[in-house]
């Protein structure tokens, strides 16, 4: 069984002087993305996941990555993937399906840090049955949101996941 862990962004400044796509964390983000940090240590959400993650190329996303995911216990190498950024166009389920496909050595877990509402579609049309990522959805997919897929193929497929965790990390 592996995994795919998607996981939306963490809040951003409203603006940028380099606009949407350099949008930065703000200091809450940062605060968010630090929280989740935590859940890669032992006894925690994501403790004992390992493997390959996709990150959009907006700043805001790699921000959320680099203070998260990279050099803990869970990333063993990471891609920087420009097609994942929504700010241009509709990202769809298949768009970051191609984008995973294509950084997978074929082991390990998935991990993929993108943008709303590109985070929603994939989890409602990856997990089956359908009222398992309605529930889970049905408040929306909060900043720095974690979803933990799992599936026993090659790769992920529409309705062949299920859905094992979702929640977001406080901060106060």
């Amino acid at each position: 069984m592996r995994r795919l862990v998607v996981i939306r962004h963490a809040k951003a400044r409203r603006s940028s002087p380099r606009g949407d796509h350099g949008r930065e964390l703000s200091a809450r983000g940062r605060a968010q993305a630090t929280a989740l940090r935590r859940w890669t240590e032992p006894g925690q959400p994501l403790a004992g996941l390992r493997g390959t993650t996709v990150v959009s190329d907006a700043a805001r996303t790699i921000e959320t990555f680099e203070f998260a995911l990279a050099g803990s216990p869970v990333c063993a190498r990471a891609i920087v993937e420009p097609a994942l950024y929504n700010g241009t166009r509709d990202v769809t389920t298949r768009d970051v399906l191609d984008a995973l496909v294509g950084a997978d050595p074929g082991y390990g877990d998935l991990f993929v840090v993108c943008h709303s509402p590109t985070v929603s579609y994939l989890v409602e049309d990856l997990v089956g049955p359908r009222d398992a990522a309605d529930t889970a959805l049905r408040d929306g997919y909060p900043m720095c949101g974690v979803a933990v897929l799992a599936f026993d193929t090659d790769t992920p497929s529409a309705g062949g996941c299920s859905l094992e965790f979702f929640d977001a990390p406080v901060v106060g």
